[in-house]
């Protein structure tokens, strides 16, 4: 009898297992639907738009084909948008949302396969905000992020995903110089904006990240290095350049109009925007694939000190191992050197910084601070070269207060808010060498330049452009606009208002090859950041002090990748100068030192890396503890 029931219960295990397979297709085979979140740390922060703005909506499919049908629920009421889905990764739709500021709309995406009966959707909350430069900045990102994600290329080698803007896919591909570094800077713009490779598998732009995390560790090349003499400075030292003692330095790529130094600090850049040190590559070759980002940023650094400029005029970089420097390559090096140490505690000797200082010294008009090319002489005009220096300064410590910081700020600023009007509209090299803001090249170095200001190792980014020439403002040279009173736009007006349409931007450097890198380092001028994400939502909120209870001001803020804790910094002023007042683990703090009712305070954090190194500044939080009422 016990053995009957044994059969009877397995017969009807069976006939349970027979009805599951013969569904099991239709369940297998139900789209999975993605939207892309404004904010990933926080997928319920809507996207933003403003009115008469065109916005995109953007999604992704897990299938697609002839039966595969896309439906896009606006939730305003207006008619939806049908399609049939011919590209799974680009599943978008363009809308012109109407409504009072502040109205949030809830739309849907939904995919049908109509062959199967079968459907999957997800939800894009967008929010009417009134039209300022903060919601336009919010709009140019999401738009210009989107343009990358759908217009990179993709592919599988073996089991693994991969995806690259190198050649036929649009305006911010390179189909001109065979740049690898493109894939680099253009990763960047994502990973800055909060979208990691380890980021929710509901986010689009995780698969995207990964596929290009990928492809960038195949473009790297290891190669043997070793200790060498430096001659410009004082007792002719050696410098030993392997920081890890593997005898190993790592390579970008290189093509013949971009040499592997005017690559490399973009890829360190990638790397360490990726916040995971511990992070493991499974792509690359020996001595790349199966190491840590630490450990191949840190050979990437190597590689540039094994090849600094050792004699006289100083230590920098140019095209290949040892060549006579130029700013142009050196300040990739830089901005490289610089997330390295921040970000991931890359080791670099003392040595390397003494040296480039002498190429500063060298390669900078004493008379009126430009930097040259290869010596004080500038090409192709002075505004990418200046910036270049500035970044190399930030590099080595230098700052507001050094005679060559001071020089090269004060150029800057007498000349940001040049016209170039005497350059024919599309003479873009011209336009270059008479203006910062039309050589977008330029312009990213200065924008790096102003962020990683470092004097004497603390972290101190400039939010106002000074000039010693008398009677010459100082200028918030991120978000001054005309229309605010300020003589010049700044960089973010700057590129807001030359966004193509198709949110990719293009057409604003010396030379043509760097028209596809414009996408990349915009969205990365826009979000005010350089090499990681920093903390962009820090608020405060003041309490009124009583009998028995001090005034307080609580902050909080969301947590980024990379970071071990955070400084915590207040000023009685905007801008500063901000006091070190605590340290926080977590994500919140509370200040109740010495706090009056009826003041305003200004707070910003500085979240450390590995080291306990500041990697960046937060955005500026206020706030104003109430008057005590009368008693």
């Amino acid at each position: 009898m016990q053995n009957m029931k044994t059969l009877n219960r397995f017969a009807w295990s069976g006939s349970l297992v027979g009805a599951w397979l013969a569904l099991a297709p239709l369940g297998l085979s139900q789209p999975v639907v993605k939207t892309v979140p404004f904010d990933p740390s926080n997928p319920a922060i809507p996207h933003d738009t403003f009115a008469g703005k065109t916005i995109t909506l953007k999604g992704t499919s897990s299938v697609q084909g002839p039966n595969i049908q896309a439906k896009w629920v606006f939730g305003d009421g207006s008619p939806d948008a049908m399609f049939t889905v011919t590209n799974r990764f680009d599943v978008s739709t363009t809308h012109l949302y109407v409504g009072a500021i502040n109205t949030i709309f809830t739309a849907t995406l939904m995919v049908t396969d109509t062959n199967l009966n079968q459907s999957g959707s997800a939800t894009y909350q967008v929010a009417m905000r009134a039209k300022n430069l903060k919601t336009e900045t919010n709009v140019a990102i999401d738009e210009g992020l989107w343009y990358l994600h759908k217009t990179m290329n993709r592919s599988t080698i073996g089991v693994v995903d991969h995806g690259n803007w190198q050649g036929g896919c649009g305006a911010a591909c390179d189909n001109i110089s065979g740049s690898t570094a493109i894939n680099a800077s253009n990763l960047q713009a994502f990973e800055v904006n909060g979208h990691l490779e380890s980021g929710a598998a509901s986010n689009p732009y995780t698969e995207t990240v990964a596929r290009g995390m990928h492809t960038l560790f195949t473009q790297l090349t290891p190669v043997g290095i070793g200790p060498h003499t430096v001659f410009s400075v004082a007792g002719n030292p050696i410098l030993n350049p392997d920081g890890n003692g593997n005898g190993i330095g790592i390579y970008a790529a290189s093509s013949q109009n971009f040499p592997a130094f005017y690559q490399g600090g973009q890829f360190i850049d990638a790397i360490v925007a990726s916040g995971t040190p511990n992070a493991v590559a499974i792509t690359g070759v020996a001595n790349v694939i199966n190491r840590s980002y630490k450990d191949i940023v840190q050979d990437m650094v190597d590689a540039y000190l094994n090849c600094q400029y050792a004699q006289v005029q100083g230590g920098s970089w140019r095209y290949n191992c040892g060549d006579f420097p130029d700013n142009s390559a050196a300040q990739w090096a830089a901005i490289g050197i610089i997330a390295a140490v921040r970000g991931f505690g890359s080791i670099v000797p003392t040595l390397a910084y003494d040296a480039n200082k002498v190429w500063v010294n060298f390669s900078q008009n004493a008379a009126n601070g430009v930097f040259g090319y290869t010596s004080s002489s500038p090409i192709w005009g002075p505004y990418a070269d200046t910036p270049s220096g500035m970044v190399q300064m930030a590099m080595n410590g230098q700052g507001r207060g050094d005679a060559h910081w001071d020089k090269a700020e004060t150029f800057m600023r007498d000349n940001f808010g040049n016209t170039a009007g005497g350059c024919n509209p599309t003479d873009f090299a011209c336009k270059a060498t008479q203006a910062p803001k039309f050589y977008t090249y330029g312009l990213f170095s200065f924008t790096k330049a102003m962020l990683l200001h470092d004097p004497g190792g603390v972290l101190t980014p400039i939010t106002s452009l000074h000039s010693q020439t008398l009677g010459v403002p100082d200028l918030d040279w991120y978000a001054a606009e005309v229309t605010a009173g300020d003589p010049t736009d700044g960089v973010a007006r700057t590129l807001v208002n030359r966004q193509d349409p198709a949110g990719f931007w293009s057409g604003h450097s010396y030379y043509g090859g760097h028209f596809p890198f414009e996408t990349g380092w915009s969205i990365i001028m826009l979000r005010r950041t350089v090499f990681i994400q920093c903390v962009t939502d820090l608020a405060a909120r003041g309490t009124q002090g009583r009998s028995g209870a001090p005034a307080r001001v609580d902050l909080t803020w969301t947590a980024i990748n990379g970071a071990t804790s955070y400084d915590v910094f207040r000023a009685t002023a905007s801008g500063g100068p901000y006091t070190k007042i605590g340290n926080s683990t977590g994500n919140t703090f509370s200040d109740t030192t010495g706090l009056v009712n009826g003041q305003t305070y200004y707070y910003v954090l500085k979240p450390l890396g590995v080291t306990g190194t500041p990697i960046c500044q937060s955005n500026e939080a206020k706030a104003t503890i109430p008057n005590q009422p009368g008693r």
